[in-house]
């Protein structure tokens, strides 16, 4: 039979057991694989979503160029907006490893499909002509 002791002890253990657990998730954020695209197959890398901003890691891309980060919707109409402050952008090493740190005005999930890097060939972000996809992942 419980007692009213230990009763408050499981009770007390689950309470503290949410706090840690929702704390943790607060802090740690939503982590995102992003996948290479058909034109960057040996890239990679992570997004992390964490309160009001957004974590980009990325590597395997091309050397020393413009990459710029988007949100973006398929279906039922395609549309896109870009994520962070603008021009939403972020430039490769020589090495080809690059990263982006931005301000979210808003939780992309539920209103995003999902999450697009493209390499600007020009090194112009405003280029949206010639823009090439390099990694994507969904939200």
């Amino acid at each position: 039979m419980i007692t009213k002791k230990n009763l408050n002890l499981i009770t007390i253990s689950i309470v503290l057991i949410s706090f840690v657990s929702f704390t943790w998730a607060a802090t740690e954020g939503e982590m995102i694989t992003l996948d290479p695209m058909k034109k960057h197959k040996g890239a990679s890398g992570t997004a992390v979503i964490s309160g009001n901003s957004l974590n980009i890691e990325a590597r395997g891309l091309k050397p020393d160029s413009v990459y710029t980060v988007w949100f973006v919707n398929k279906k039922p109409k395609k549309k896109e907006a870009g994520a962070g402050s603008p021009p939403y952008m972020f430039k490769t090493n020589a090495s080809g490893d690059g990263s982006y740190t931005a301000p979210l005005e808003e939780l992309p999930f539920g209103k995003w499909q999902m999450i697009m890097i493209v390499l600007h060939p020009n090194g112009d972000p405003k280029d949206m002509k010639r823009m090439v996809g390099a990694l994507k992942a969904k939200l």
